[in-house]
């Protein structure tokens, strides 16, 4: 063997040994990668069980069949500033604690009634409770943010927007005479 060639092996074997480190072979679970937003992995599954929460599955398939946890967490990480997600992150590390300290069980533990139970019941709390309970703020926003970019994010997605909802080219036909008895006005 001469040396180039060596020192070429040498090299190479180093340079794998140096990279050896940052390659995780445990069963954990890497988060999504974020600009912004700094979210662990459990904190992730914790935003998709509540997003579930809130577009739950039926006849057609919800929010976590169609991974709108991933819709919120761009929104949050690109459309927010950074007080706003500091508020976002905030109450996302709050939820689970605060979960687990009033209700009965960890928020992932329960099923879609108790889940939906503990969601509207934050969502009423007053603001004498706000007083009492400082992080019940930044929760409640938490909560109020997650609602309305899962619902946009659900009804931007690629399946309600081509199955429930396809695009017409050609508008329909114009009716000129409508009736308007049994509509709804709001």
């Amino acid at each position: 063997m001469d040396r180039r060639t060596a020192l070429k092996q040498a090299a190479l074997f180093a340079g794998g040994v140096a990279l050896l480190p940052s390659c995780s072979f445990g069963p954990e679970r890497v988060a999504m990668a974020l600009n912004n937003l700094q979210i662990a992995a459990d904190q992730q599954d914790l935003l998709a069980k509540i997003v579930q929460t809130i577009i739950p599955s039926g006849e057609i398939p919800g929010a976590d069949e169609l991974e709108v946890y991933k819709f919120v967490l761009v929104m949050a990480d690109d459309c927010m500033d950074k007080s706003e997600q500091g508020v976002f992150t905030s109450g996302l590390q709050k939820f689970g604690p605060f979960v687990k300290e009033n209700f009965d069980k960890a928020f992932a533990k329960g099923d879609q009634v108790y889940k939906e139970k503990v969601l509207t019941d934050i969502m009423a709390m007053d603001d004498a409770e706000e007083t009492a309970n400082p992080g019940l703020k930044d929760i409640k926003s938490f909560l109020g943010t997650i609602k309305r970019y899962s619902i946009q994010g659900y009804m931007s997605s690629q399946y309600i927007l081509t199955e429930k909802f396809p695009y017409k080219h050609v508008p329909g036909p114009f009716e000129a005479c409508v009736s308007t008895d049994g509509l709804i006005v709001m």
